[in-house]
């Protein structure tokens, strides 16, 4: 699904580029903060007009699907920096995934409620397919061990995002990270 999108939106025109980034911005926001608007005024907020806003998204889970897709590219493109170790990168990856739900628990409980089912199992795949080269990168650097599966991962991973209701959540994911990554080191 994702270079699907990526290749739509790279066919368009730099002003409709321009109109539909806009766009997945301000539903962005809207969805971050949580905030119950009309499918309408995501148009207003984007400063382009309703015909501008239903040309590229017909209905609000297209929308909402964009911004998933956007967000999960952003946050598993920032995991390949090609100035750090593997080691460093799964590292920097795992920490950063916390931060990034922390950031955008409004966001996420928005899409969950609009966003289409498919949209987010390509999201998860495109993350699993993040966290397994990761993995293999880093084992093969020797960086952690080799015998650690990406389901393993994948479900811490899935217990920090679905325990954000707790009260100190945030100290809570970041010390379950810390102990998976203490986990994952080679003695």
């Amino acid at each position: 699904m994702r270079g699907r999108i990526v290749a739509e939106v790279r066919a368009l025109r730099s002003d409709a580029r321009r109109n539909r980034d806009a766009i997945v911005t301000a539903a962005r926001e809207v969805f971050d903060q949580n905030e119950q608007v009309r499918f309408d005024d995501f148009a207003a907020r984007a400063g382009v007009g309703v015909g501008t806003l239903y040309r590229h998204f017909p209905t609000r889970e297209a929308l909402a699907a964009a911004v998933y897709v956007g967000e999960v590219t952003a946050l598993c493109d920032r995991a390949r920096d090609t100035t750090r170790s593997a080691g460093e990168n799964l590292d920097a990856f795992l920490r950063g995934f916390v931060e990034y739900v922390l950031a955008h628990t409004g966001l996420a409980r928005a899409l969950a409620a609009v966003a289409d089912p498919a949209a987010l199992a390509d999201g998860g795949i495109e993350l699993e397919a993040t966290v397994a080269d990761l993995l293999t990168q880093a084992a093969a650097d020797g960086a952690i061990r080799s015998d650690v599966t990406v389901g393993a991962v994948m479900i811490v991973l899935h217990g920090i995002t679905s325990a954000t209701g707790r009260p100190l959540w945030a100290s809570e994911a970041r010390a379950a990270v810390e102990l998976l990554l203490a986990g994952l080191r080679t003695p």
